[in-house]
């Protein structure tokens, strides 16, 4: 039996998370993501070409920039702060879902350059969407004239800022539910926002 290339690619990329979430970027070596894939070694240079494209590859694969895009395209209804406390929200579950995988990517960071260029394409990715977002915004008057790459980083600021505290410390910094604080930070946001 001939095995779809696409599964085998997702399995090789499974094991290269389940490895790393135990051993660090350092610590996933090809022979033991090949032991835990079930493929031989040769087979991940073949999908992957090196360590680098798998990890380019789960970069993809849990970014939130493909969700946040269709979060976009599906609810957005041209209302600053109906539309950010959406994408706060969801930014939010999202970031819980792989929260794991982001503190250790926190951890290994500068330990090793290929892993930060990798994991950088992801908060470059969203920066990116939300610029396009607020652009679009601004040419239909609906936001103020100001620095448009700096409130999409100061917007993703604020919603990883609150994920690494909630994950972190739990409620021990701010015990009002995540509701709670995703509403009036947003309100107050895009009310500096809105002509």
């Amino acid at each position: 039996m001939v095995e779809r290339k696409d599964n085998t690619s997702e399995r090789i990329i499974n094991a290269f998370i389940e490895l790393f979430r135990d051993y660090g970027y350092k610590g996933t070596t090809t022979r033991a993501i090949a032991g835990r894939a079930g493929v031989n070694e040769v087979t991940i240079f073949r999908h992957f070409g090196s360590k680098k494209g798998i990890l380019e590859a789960v970069s993809q694969s849990i970014s939130y920039s493909p969700f946040l895009e269709k979060v976009i395209d599906e609810q957005i209804t041209w209302d600053l702060e109906h539309d950010l406390l959406i994408i706060a929200d969801s930014y939010q579950k999202y970031s819980e879902k792989i929260g794991d995988l982001i503190w250790i990517s926190i951890r290994e960071s500068g330990m090793f350059s290929e892993f930060d260029e990798a994991v950088l394409g992801i908060p470059l990715q969203l920066k990116k969407i939300l610029m396009g977002y607020f652009t679009n915004m601004h040419e239909r008057g609906k936001l103020i004239d100001t620095d448009i790459e700096l409130q999409a980083m100061n917007f993703l600021w604020l919603n990883f800022g609150y994920f690494l505290s909630l994950s972190r410390f739990g409620d021990g910094i701010i015990s009002r539910p995540k509701k709670d604080f995703l509403t009036y930070s947003v309100q107050l946001f895009a009310r500096g926002l809105t002509p």
